[in-house]
């Protein structure tokens, strides 16, 4: 009997293979091999796309080209591999998964699609750096200003 039973798994659109992919965790350096926890480049994109970029889980599902369902279940493995590798002091390597990297070589009009989304990622990820620029500048001000209500 096959040991993959069930649909096989499709494969999901990212946007980037990061260039670091080795975490280690700090602590004593006797250790011949430390322990790994390791996380799919999918789950990766899972975690930018919802954490970082803020999309809520059906545009960021729609993005990657998969159910809301699938995504979910991408998320919560990847957030739960990066708590056990925080929490446990374990090393997180990125690597491996099952995933189309957008602007590889294909189709014109996949290509067009997979750009325009980007650009409008890129777009929102600038919105939201500007926004949190600014929040941090006000609290910035705010420390900075003498305070007039202490006497």
């Amino acid at each position: 009997m096959c040991p993959c039973r069930g649909r096989r798994r499709g494969r999901r659109w990212i946007s980037e293979v990061p260039p670091v992919r080795c975490f280690v965790a700090e602590g004593p350096r006797d250790i011949k091999e430390p322990e790994e926890i390791c996380l799919t480049l999918e789950e990766l994109e899972t975690v930018r796309l919802v954490d970082l970029l803020d999309l809520d889980q059906e545009e960021a599902a729609f993005y990657m080209g998969i159910s809301r369902k699938a995504f979910w279940n991408d998320l919560m493995n990847a957030r739960k591999k990066i708590a056990a590798a925080l929490v446990y002091g374990t090393g997180l390597r990125i690597e491996g998964g099952s995933f189309i990297l957008r602007g590889a070589k294909g189709d014109e009009n996949a290509m067009n699609d997979a750009r325009r989304q980007e650009i409008e990622l890129m777009e929102r990820e600038l919105r939201l750096l500007k926004s949190r620029t600014e929040q941090l500048n006000l609290k910035m001000a705010a420390l900075q200003s003498p305070n007039e209500n202490v006497s």
